[in-house]
């Protein structure tokens, strides 16, 4: 098994988890492409600070996405890559990723609360729908597993009341913490 990969696993059960994980950094990447172009779409363009803030959270919470399944990936299949240095540099994006997540969620507020500051409805929608994703996709990575319907025992552990747990990549970045 690769060094540092939290998931213990057969060869049966790593060709199965191996099969659920290897979409996810493709969908992630495809997001971080696809969110901003679908926002312009439906906004009819109508974007300003108030929306750019909270895209620009969504889309970096998009890449840090790509960047770690991309690497639990290739921990599954035993390919070289610097996990090390991966895991520093999303941790040190932790704060900064807080940081631009809750400015998102202030420029959305602001843009409902000061009409002047956006575009329109549609900026201030395009705000709120980004502010949202942002602050999913940050709490899903940095904090707890918020995705459960691709993986029935993750799914039966949500519908029984256990609670969320903790994200893989809070899980292998506390290891870290632990490790130093």
């Amino acid at each position: 098994m690769a060094k540092g990969f939290s998931i213990t696993a057969t060869n049966r059960t790593r060709a199965d988890i191996l099969a659920r994980l290897e979409p996810y950094w493709k969908m992630e990447a495809g997001n971080a492409v696809l969110v901003p172009v679908l926002v312009a779409y439906f906004s009819g363009g109508q974007l300003s600070w108030i929306s750019l803030v909270p895209l620009t959270a969504t889309v970096l919470m998009l890449v840090i996405g790509t960047l770690y399944w991309r690497a639990k990936v290739r921990q599954l299949k035993g390919q070289p890559q610097n996990w090390a240095a991966l895991q520093r540099a999303l941790r040190w994006a932790q704060l900064p990723m807080q940081g631009l997540t809750l400015a998102g969620c202030g420029t959305a507020l602001a843009g409902w609360v000061g009409s002047d500051l956006a575009l329109g409805t549609p900026d201030r929608v395009a705000a709120t729908v980004c502010a949202a994703l942002a602050a999913l996709e940050y709490v899903n990575y940095y904090h707890r597993q918020l995705q459960h319907f691709d993986n029935a025992a993750d799914f039966r552990r949500m519908l029984t009341g256990q609670g969320f747990r903790a994200s893989w990549m809070a899980r292998d970045l506390a290891a870290v913490r632990k490790a130093r």
